[in-house]
């Protein structure tokens, strides 16, 4: 356990305790009575918190160690000065937590957001430690396809952090201490990668700040669009079909929304958090293209085929992604295989 920064002595509380805390919480955050939990300075080592509404909990100082936080609404708690180690905190909502000071040491983190959190002022101290050659493990904490836009990570340690695939858009790391941290294939746009200071091979597939070629090829996209939707209007007398397969979309910003892009070809394009909300996507191939954060809500995913499409924190809130009827008479189903997307992120979609 780590030193409490205050000196106080923890309470320990059992796991009947801290359900009726819990269930008292939700009450109060719902507006209808309870009480709002205060759990500074207590020791919930090896507990369980998963899939709850703890939002604006105050933990401060708090023994956490093997905690599980699963699928836990965490918005704007404090967390300062915690001890998080071995926790299980995958696909937690972490908007705006005070996160200074805490140990991540061990802790899986994966597809959870911490987007504007406070981890600075060496907030990430015991972040990591040396790997063990005894044993082989690698302590450094997992953030993994977490969506930490806008993070702060000043002066912070970060040795044998694993940001594999993160959404790290406006991150900063100034002052940062990164030894043996990995970035394969995370979001780096608006990043100072002099920050870094990491060799090549550590930033391995990562996501940069759109190219000037891909910018200069704009108005081409436009065109592009354009006539897709002539093409759909005049039942293929005008126009052609879209075909941006290996396209950088990002240089559309935001001419995708509210758009008739029917059987759009766009494998293997990139379209990181762009929006296509409400948009007519039937039949679109979207197959190994890059669409972490996307928003799809409300659009028509009828018989879309997003095979092995990065799709992590991608919504999906409303949109149709139930079979498409052919003239045929038979149904094109969508088609999700080895897509990168979790079944929470799907619960609000139509699927019938």
């Amino acid at each position: 356990m780590l030193k409490d920064p205050y000196g106080k002595k923890l309470v320990k509380h059992t796991q009947q305790d801290l359900n009726a805390m819990l269930q008292s919480h939700a009450r109060y955050v719902a507006h209808q009575g309870g009480m709002r939990a205060q759990l500074a300075h207590t020791n919930l080592d090896g507990l369980n918190l998963a899939n709850r509404n703890l939002e604006e909990i105050d933990f401060t100082g708090a023994s956490l160690v093997g905690a599980s936080f699963y699928g836990s609404n965490l918005y704007r708690v404090s967390l300062y000065c915690a001890d998080l180690r071995d926790c299980d905190m995958r696909y937690c909502k972490l908007t705006r937590a005070d996160l200074r000071g805490a140990s991540f040491r061990g802790a899986r983190l994966s597809f959870s957001v911490l987007d504007q959190a406070d981890l600075r002022s060496g907030s990430m101290m015991y972040a990591g430690a040396a790997p063990s050659i005894e044993s082989g493990e690698n302590s450094g904490v997992d953030f993994s396809n977490c969506s930490m836009k806008g993070v702060s990570f000043g002066n912070a340690k970060l040795d044998g952090a694993n940001f594999t695939g993160a959404l790290l858009h406006g991150a900063s790391f100034k002052n940062a201490n990164i030894t043996n941290a990995v970035f394969k294939g995370a979001v780096l746009t608006g990043v100072n990668l002099d920050d870094l200071k990491l060799p090549p091979e550590s930033l391995e597939g990562a996501i940069r700040d759109i190219s000037p070629e891909a910018l200069a090829r704009t108005n081409q996209y436009k065109a592009v669009l354009e006539g897709h939707e002539r093409w759909i209007a005049s039942a293929g007398k005008e126009g052609a079909a879209a075909v941006l397969e290996g396209a950088d979309l990002r240089a559309l910003e935001k001419l995708l929304s509210g758009r008739k892009l029917t059987g759009l070809l766009a494998r293997k394009a990139i379209g990181i958090e762009m929006d296509f909300s409400g948009s007519e996507l039937q039949a679109a191939k979207f197959d190994g293209a890059d669409l972490r954060g996307a928003n799809f809500s409300k659009a028509d995913l009828r018989g879309v085929s997003f095979k092995g499409a990065k799709l992590a924190h991608a919504r999906f809130d409303g949109a149709n992604l139930g079979g498409l009827k052919l003239g045929d008479n038979n149904m094109l189903a969508a088609d999700l295989t080895d897509a990168e997307v979790s079944e929470q992120q799907l619960q609000a979609a139509i699927r019938a």
